[in-house]
């Protein structure tokens, strides 16, 4: 077996291979010898069927799975050992590769084409600048919750109503996500519970909101509902500010990408489900996509970011205590836990929405210690129209993939 590269552009080459009997001769008549122990032909006692039938027979079908088999290890071993970053997988170079006769044919040759990883630098520094906003959680969003709040824990004025009114009992308090309850009252669509009898403003009632925080007074009741506010808003504005630093990064790291190429791959790679035409079409989007992807992959490696399994059933079983209240939790109910998190584990759908979600959060992390965040103050409102302008813009360029950081390169078969 003999394996060479040729350059062919900046970020392309051909690996040319040259296979010989001495390859392959030995597998071959292994796999032959196998065929006559266990084929059953008629008129042929069973293992004792003549070699050169079972190869009049079977001979060229099994040299032709046993070179396959060889072109795809020796490409993948190659690859490795030459320590190659490539894009995509190797192409089979269809102008050099010869039609192949297994009848006659003793050796062969195959060419296939790669294409390469650029290098680059990225700008994870000061020098670039993102916008981190913070909605801002003023009087009239907090009077509306106030006022909302009030009815929900106020009395029906007539029984038939109060079924009507959906008068909540539990203590809001009690649930351990209770800032998003404010955030999507405060929220100017929010609506108020009708027919009820407002709540008083006092000390039991800011207990049954904030159950054990002993708030005494109007003042004191306010400043922990902005606080609950801001905090549910924390999602939002991060989405935001994550979505930002990516856009800018990408923008700001410069490298080429070797397009023919890709294009190419993408046609195979999807073979039969899009034409070329589509693809020319979708290039552009597939290729910020691809830059994003080689920059993560890049900051995660360099920055040694990892999610483990154990990092993903600690979430799972923190989601899971986090709704019911951990008041609540005994040893027999955490071997419970357990146990659902160990089924959960197995659905690889949603393991894998958690593993990005835990390496998207460690990357926004870097990327509030690293790059130059601009605080910026709005109000909710002017989010909303900020949000949904560059939700408009995420179908030209989304984000969203599977963190697969090893490339690995699938079996084509050249003949």
């Amino acid at each position: 077996m003999n394996l060479t590269k040729e350059s062919t552009g900046e970020l392309t080459a051909t690996i040319r291979m040259e296979i010989s009997p001495e390859d392959f001769t030995e597998q071959v008549n292994k796999v032959i010898k196998d065929y006559q122990k266990k084929a059953n032909i008629p008129g042929f006692r069973p293992g004792h069927i003549p070699s050169g039938l079972i190869r009049k027979m079977y001979g060229k079908s099994v040299l032709a799975e046993e070179v396959n088999k060889l072109i795809s290890d020796s490409l993948n071993n190659y690859i490795k050992e030459q320590n190659l970053d490539l894009l995509g997988n190797p192409i089979p170079n269809l102008e050099k590769n010869s039609a192949v006769d297994f009848e006659v044919q003793t050796s062969f040759e195959f060419f296939f084409d790669i294409g390469f990883a650029p290098e680059f630098k990225i700008p994870l520094g000061p020098e670039t600048e993102v916008e981190d906003f913070e909605i801002l959680v003023d009087d009239v969003m907090i009077d509306k919750y106030i006022t909302e709040t009030r009815n929900r824990f106020g009395t029906p004025v007539k029984p038939e109503a109060s079924e009507a009114a959906e008068v909540i009992e539990e203590k809001p308090g009690e649930n351990a996500e209770q800032a998003d309850a404010v955030a999507e009252a405060v929220k100017p669509e929010g609506t108020m519970a009708p027919e009820v009898i407002p709540a008083e403003m006092t000390a039991d009632f800011y207990e049954k909101v904030y159950p054990g925080d002993k708030i005494e007074t109007e003042e004191q009741f306010r400043e922990r509902i902005r606080k609950d506010a801001s905090a549910s808003f924390v999602q939002e504005t991060d989405k935001i500010f994550f979505n930002k630093a990516v856009d800018l990064l990408v923008k700001n790291t410069n490298f080429e990408l070797p397009d023919d190429f890709l294009k190419r791959w993408l046609l195979e790679y999807n073979e039969g489900k899009f034409t070329g035409e589509q693809i020319e079409k979708d290039y552009p989007s597939f290729r910020e996509s691809m830059k994003w992807q080689l920059i993560e992959n890049r900051i995660i490696r360099e920055n040694d970011i990892r999610v483990t399994d154990e990092d993903i059933k600690t979430y799972i079983r923190t989601v899971m205590l986090r709704r019911v209240g951990t008041e609540f939790v005994d040893t027999e109910m955490e071997k419970k836990y357990d146990s659902i998190v160990d089924a959960f584990m197995q659905n690889k759908e949603q393991v894998q929405r958690i593993n990005d979600q835990l390496y998207n959060a460690r990357l926004m992390g870097l990327f509030k210690t690293h790059l130059k965040v601009v605080k910026k103050e709005v109000s909710y409102d002017e989010f909303v129209a900020i949000a949904s302008e560059m939700h408009e813009h995420e179908h030209d360029h989304e984000h969203e993939h599977e963190h697969d950081h090893q490339q690995e390169h699938s079996h084509h078969e050249a003949i």
